[in-house]
């Protein structure tokens, strides 16, 4: 509803400001196209004809044309007028008249200077000075290299330089919306960071320099001193305004994904025109004008089709864009139409590209801003759903945390230091243990890929090491009865294993592995590691597991882990060549500080962690 208003504001302004003055009918004028200097056409050589038909315009390849119209006094008064050509890019214009027995030229070079100008005034514009009722023909010659038209009007000086200030206010208004919505959608971007604020914000700047060059308020404004063309630069600046409010398109109707074939479309559409703004400043001028007939409709036809099947596909905001494009149409359609006096004269008509573009550009802005609430909407969703994952995963980590041993072992002999460090917050690795009198039982695990499936999948690893309590004293046939649970209890995943039984009594160190890595001994400053063999639980029931045993000595320390301690490191190298030389340097240290330092050493060379890490180490005591 505010929008609403603010829209029926402006467009009561722009008919306050319009309505004050009626503007004067064209001059009737007649034309010929015949190459002729003023004085032969003064003298009569030159034959005419009557532009009741074809208006005031003359196309696009006549390089220029000769017409003459009759300027009446009705005064009884001397009368100023003011004679007003409105085409800001036409290229020269010769003005001549006879007046008591001499000829009068006056001149206009589109490529000059603007502060040369008799009148300081956008368009070509001529003071003349008529006696009491005086009747004078006037002959003009226009040259241009584009369109070829003679939009002429006669005013009375004070209601040109009325009309004039009602103009600047109604451009004032119209260049303020452009500038304030870029600069509001500038300040938008650099918050969010969507891609096509960017390309709309272009589109914008684009824009705005289109009419300023269009309308003639560049050179008149910006550089009053400097001669120059605008057409080059005004051909330039249209192709590229194309170009970026069909990238605006691209991004915001989705159509990548929508349409992949109308996306191309347009995306190869718009290489065209970023060529055509290359090219500007070499093609001729008229070939330029000519394209820009067939580019408009086929570029609004284009996004008007894709906009409404984003529609259709679901994409809401695309309503905004049809919108947008439909209020554009009908305001160049109505300007043309006006100038070429097709149509009767209105307040609508003579602002039609202003008005279409001013609605253009804010149906855009809606549409971005409904896209931007659909954003927020969906990045609010996300965060929702991210709180809802990571209280789930903290009820996993909890969870998994409980599967895992809630304290080291009380036994005087060994002590033991763990550290158990998942890739994210839940893993895959589980180890758990026997204490008894007279021995001491261990198992390490890791079971294949990461999070909580493989979290929830080591629970069922637990349960069938419990299970198989009753061979803690032999590792061979504990590890046996654990892989023939697994194997009807996992669904197309395995599990590497290692359990050791250690018998204070004599002294020895019972295991058997399931592709779990070597363990590494070291006694008296000796580094030695030992592997035993044996097929990943999960993969098959009937699997006779081996068991090796390794004498133990008073001071040993023995570390068992799981392959992500040393994955990552350093490829094609064997667990030994990484971890030997790195527990070699932090060999003598206690127990609690040589696990330590040995995590920091292994985490300085891993640029980045793939896997969880579970490192044991046990000290015979």
């Amino acid at each position: 509803m505010k929008l609403n208003r603010r829209i029926n504001l402006f467009l009561f302004i722009l008919v306050l400001i319009s309505c004050g003055n009626r503007f004067p009918e064209r001059p009737l004028i007649q034309y010929t196209f015949e190459t002729k200097t003023l004085e032969q056409i003064l003298a009569g050589d030159a034959v005419w004809s009557k532009a009741h038909e074809m208006k005031y315009h003359f196309g696009y390849w006549k390089p220029s044309v000769w017409v003459k119209f009759d300027l009446v006094n009705p005064e009884n008064e001397p009368t100023d007028y003011v004679l007003e050509l409105e085409s800001p890019w036409v290229d020269t214009v010769l003005l001549g008249w006879e007046s008591n027995g001499e000829v009068v030229k006056k001149t206009f070079n589109g490529s000059g200077a603007f502060e040369a100008r008799e009148v300081p005034h956008r368009n070509p514009t001529y003071k003349l000075a008529l006696n009491p009722l005086e009747k004078r023909t006037i002959y003009a010659h226009i040259r241009n290299s584009g369109i070829l038209n003679a939009p002429f009007r006669i005013w009375k000086i004070n209601s040109f330089f009325d009309r004039i200030e009602r103009d600047y206010v109604a451009n004032g208004i119209y260049f303020g919306i452009i500038f304030a919505l870029l600069l509001y959608n500038l300040l938008i971007y650099v918050s969010v960071r969507e891609k096509a604020y960017v390309y709309y914000c272009l589109y914008l700047t684009t824009l705005g320099i289109n009419y300023s060059l269009l309308g003639g308020f560049f050179k008149q404004l910006l550089v009053p001193e400097l001669a120059m063309s605008i057409k080059p630069y005004l051909y330039v600046s249209v192709n590229a305004s194309l170009m970026f409010v069909g990238l605006f398109s691209l991004s915001f109707l989705n159509l990548k994904k929508v349409n992949p074939r109308l996306h191309l479309l347009i995306l190869f559409s718009v290489i065209g025109f970023g060529i055509m703004s290359m090219v500007s400043f070499v093609l001729p001028h008229n070939w330029m004008e000519v394209s820009f007939i067939y580019t408009f409709p086929y570029l609004f036809l284009l996004l008007m089709s894709a906009g409404a099947y984003s529609y259709i596909k679901g994409v809401k905001s695309s309503l905004f864009f049809l919108l947008a494009w439909f209020t554009l149409f009908v305001g160049v359609i109505f300007d043309s139409l006006t100038k070429a006096s097709l149509i009767p004269f209105s307040t609508f008509g003579r602002y039609g590209v202003q008005i279409g573009t001013a609605f253009e550009v804010i149906l855009f802005s809606l549409a971005l801003g409904r896209r931007l609430r659909f954003l927020l909407e969906e990045n609010l969703l996300a965060q929702n759903q991210l709180t809802t994952i990571k209280k789930d995963l903290e009820t996993a980590r909890k969870i998994q945390m409980r599967i895992l041993p809630d304290k080291l072992p009380t036994n005087q002999k060994l002590s033991m230091v763990v550290s158990y460090l998942p890739l994210y917050d839940v893993g895959g690795d589980f180890y758990d243990y026997f204490e008894f009198s007279e021995g001491f039982g261990l198992v390490i695990a890791d079971v294949t890929g990461h999070g909580v499936s493989a979290a929830l999948d080591s629970s069922t690893v637990k349960i069938a090491f419990r299970n198989a309590k009753e061979f803690k004293e032999s590792p061979k046939e504990l590890v046996a009865a654990m892989n023939r649970f697994l194997c009807t209890s996992l669904h197309a995943r395995f599990v590497s294993a290692a359990y050791f039984y250690i018998d204070f009594e004599n002294m020895k160190l019972c295991f058997s592995s399931a592709g779990n890595p070597p363990f590494i001994l070291i006694r008296n400053r000796e580094i030695e590691s030992f592997e035993c063999p044996g097929l990943l639980l999960g993969v098959r029931s009937t699997f006779a597991y081996e068991e090796r045993v390794v004498d133990l000595q008073e001071g040993d320390r023995i570390l068992i882990f799981t392959d992500g301690l040393y994955e990552n490191l350093k490829s094609d190298e064997e667990p030994e060549s990484i971890l030997f030389p790195e527990i070699s340097s932090i060999i003598g240290e206690r127990s609690e500080l040589f696990h330590k330092n040995l995590l920091d050493r292994l985490s300085r060379m891993r640029q980045v962690s793939k896997d969880d890490i579970t490192l044991i180490s046990l000290d015979i005591i």
